[in-house]
C-alpha cells in the first residue's frame, strides 16, 4: 500500500516525505485523533469517481491521477456541525497544505479554549473585514463630519482600507498599527498628516469597541514625534499697515478679524443677534465649514464663547448692524450681499499680501487669529486671558504662542554686555 501511494503521489525522489507517510501509516493514518476531517466536494473530472483521501498528502483518483482543487475542514462542535471553507485570513482553502494547516490551527485553538467559528466561516469573515467596517463607520460618520473635512475624513479611510483590506478587526495588534504607520510614511506623508491618518484609525477602533462591542481592548498605537510647528504672525505696526491697505468696503470684517482674535468662518458666520452692544460683547457659538452654516464652534469639545467688543470696532458694528433682522449675518460682502465665502476673503486676503509684499506663506489665519495671540502675548497679557479670548478648552493650545514673545526678549538681553558703547 505504500508503494502504491508513493507512486500515486510521485514521492520517491523525497525520502523525508516518504519517512513521513510511513510514520502516519504506523500512527494510525487517517484516523488520528483530531478534530474534524478534511473533504472534498469534488470528484474526479476523467472519471467521476470518489477521490481517495491520504492524510497528510492529500486526494487523489487513483486511476485517473487527477486531484481536486477545492476543500473544507468538516467539525463537529458545540452540538454544531461546522463546514469551513477558508482559513482565518479568509483565503479559500484551495490547496490540501492550506485546508491541513487550518484544520491544525483549530484544533490548537479549540485545545486552548480560543476557537471562534465566525473567524472562520466566509460569510462571517467579511462581516469582520477591516474594509467592511471601515465602510459601515463611514457611512455612520460622515453625516457628522464637517463639509471643510470630508474631503481628508474620504482619504483617510480609503487608505486604511487599501492597507488592512481583508484584515480581521479582531486581529489587529500594534505591529499592524506600526506597520500602517511606516507604510504611511513611505507615501511621503508629514509627520503631522500621519498623526491624522492615525487619529482618525483610532476613532474606528473605538467605534468599534465602545459601539459595536466587537474588540474588548484598543491595541496601543505608535506615538509620532511632530516637529512644534512654526507661527507665522505679524506685528501690530504691520497689521496697521494692512488695515490702511484694504478697501473700505471691507474694512469692517478685516477689523473684526484683527480685534477679535476670531477664525475667518466664525466671522462668516456671526449674526446680528450675537452681538449686544449695550454690554459690549459677542457671543460666538456658529462657525461655516466651506458653505455649510454649524451650530457649533470648530473643535470636538468646543463651547460658545464670549468676547469683549474692541472699542475700536464698535462704530463699525454699529454700523453694520443697524436696522438688519436679528437672524442677518454681520458681515455682508458689498459685492453679493450676502455672507463673506471662503474663497472671497482669502482672495482679498492674498490681493492685499501681494500689494505689500508679504511672504506667501502668512495665511489670513496668519494674519488675523495667530497674530492676535502673538502681540497679546508681546504684551504680557496672562495665558489664561488669551485662552479665553481665543475659546481654547485647554490652556495648553494657547501655550503654542508663547514662543513669540521675541519683543520681550530683545530688551531683556540688553541688559547684559560685553562690548562697551562709550557714550557721545
Amino acid at each position: 500500500m505504500n508503494e502504491e501511494v508513493i507512486q500515486l503521489f510521485g514521492l520517491t525522489s523525497n525520502p523525508d516525505l516518504i519517512y513521513h507517510l510511513l510514520k502516519s501509516e504506523e500512527s494510525g493514518g487517517g484516523s488520528m485523533k483530531v478534530r474534524g476531517r478534511i473533504r472534498t466536494k469534488e470528484t474526479c473530472p476523467t472519471c467521476n469517481g470518489q477521490f481517495q483521501h491520504i492524510f497528510k498528502l492529500g486526494f487523489i483518483c487513483k486511476k485517473c491521477k487527477t486531484q481536486p482543487r477545492r476543500f473544507y475542514v468538516d467539525l463537529a462542535y458545540g452540538g454544531q456541525r461546522i463546514k469551513v471553507y477558508s482559513d482565518h485570513r479568509g483565503h479559500s482553502l484551495d490547496s490540501y497544505n492550506l485546508t491541513l494547516e487550518t484544520l491544525t490551527r483549530i484544533n490548537s485553538e479549540i485545545k486552548d479554549g480560543l476557537f471562534d467559528p465566525s473567524k472562520y466561516i466566509k460569510k462571517a469573515q467579511v462581516e469582520f473585514y477591516v474594509k467592511t467596517k471601515l465602510d459601515e463607520y463611514y457611512e455612520r460618520k460622515v453625516k457628522d463630519i464637517a463639509p471643510s473635512y470630508g474631503a481628508s475624513f474620504r482619504k483617510h479611510i480609503k487608505l486604511a482600507k487599501e492597507f488592512f483590506g481583508i484584515t480581521d478587526v479582531r486581529e489587529i495588534r500594534k505591529t499592524h498599527l506600526v506597520n500602517y504607520s511606516e507604510w504611511l510614511e513611505g507615501k511621503g506623508l508629514s509627520p503631522k498628516t500621519v498623526k491624522n491618518y492615525l487619529d482618525t484609525f483610532r476613532a474606528f477602533m473605538n467605534y468599534l469597541k465602545n459601539n459595536l462591542e466587537i474588540i474588548s481592548e484598543v491595541p496601543n498605537f505608535p506615538s509620532i514625534n511632530i516637529p512644534q510647528p512654526l507661527f507665522k504672525w505679524l506685528s501690530n505696526e504691520d497689521q496697521t499697515k494692512i488695515f490702511n491697505a484694504i478697501p473700505d468696503e471691507d474694512k469692517p470684517i478685516f477689523a473684526f478679524l484683527f480685534l477679535s482674535g476670531c477664525r475667518p468662518s466664525e466671522a462668516r458666520a456671526l449674526k446680528v443677534k450675537d452681538v449686544d452692544l449695550q454690554n459690549g460683547i459677542i457671543t460666538v457659538h456658529r462657525t461655516f465649514s466651506g458653505k455649510e452654516e454649524r451650530m457649533k464652534r470648530k473643535g470636538k469639545r468646543s463651547h460658545a464663547v464670549v468676547i469683549p467688543i474692541h472699542p475700536e470696532i464698535r462704530s463699525m458694528l454699529e454700523k453694520e448692524i443697524m436696522g438688519k433682522h436679528p437672524e442677518t449675518y454681520v458681515f455682508l460682502n458689498p459685492r453679493t450681499h450676502r455672507f463673506y465665502s471662503q474663497n472671497t476673503l482669502v482672495k482679498r486676503w492674498n490681493v492685499i499680501r501681494r500689494k505689500l509684499n508679504i511672504d506667501s506663506s502668512v495665511r489670513l489665519y496668519d494674519a488675523t487669529r495667530h497674530s492676535f495671540a502673538s502681540n497679546l502675548i508681546n504684551q504680557k497679557v496672562p495665558i489664561a486671558e488669551i485662552s479665553r479670548l481665543l475659546g481654547h478648552t485647554n490652556t495648553k493650545t494657547t501655550e503654542r504662542y508663547a514662543h513669540v514673545d521675541i519683543q520681550s526678549l530683545k530688551k531683556d538681553i540688553k541688559k547684559v554686555s560685553i562690548i562697551k558703547i562709550p557714550v557721545k
